[in-house]
């Protein structure tokens, strides 16, 4: 693994660990809660890339100041900044993928709803107690 990317690492697991709220012991967890849980993740990645674009941009660009005209050190750095460029590229293009699915069949995806579980229907008329 490379000092950028252990460095990335680190600091992306600093910020969803400082990000998180306290967890207080009140009702048992629930099948339900997993919605919850979806929604939050799917809330922090975003900015979770956003961070993690502008923190790889600053280390490509020190790398590429300190490759002292060395050329290896300056493909790297410039890997560095393309990896950069490209991941949020991505990013924004799923983005506008969803939103625009959004657009066209007004089915909100950005959104996580799990309906609620319903009996299984009966197939036939119930059958009779059995007879001791």
């Amino acid at each position: 693994m490379s000092k950028s990317a252990g460095f990335s690492l680190l600091v992306a697991t600093l910020v969803f660990v400082l990000s998180g709220s306290p967890v207080y012991a009140q009702d048992p967890a629930k099948i339900a809660d997993i919605v919850d849980i979806l929604e939050r993740i799917i809330r922090l990645l975003a900015p979770a890339a956003g961070i993690a674009f502008f923190i790889m941009l600053l280390v490509g660009g020190f790398q590429f100041v300190t490759s002292g005209g060395d050329p290896k050190a300056a493909g790297q750095a410039r890997t560095t900044l393309t990896y950069a460029i490209i991941g949020i590229i991505l990013v924004v293009a799923s983005w506008l993928i969803l939103t625009v699915i959004k657009a066209l069949t007004g089915v909100d995806v950005t959104t996580v709803d799990i309906p609620p579980a319903e009996p299984p229907p009966q197939l036939g008329p119930p059958l009779p107690p059995p007879v001791l």
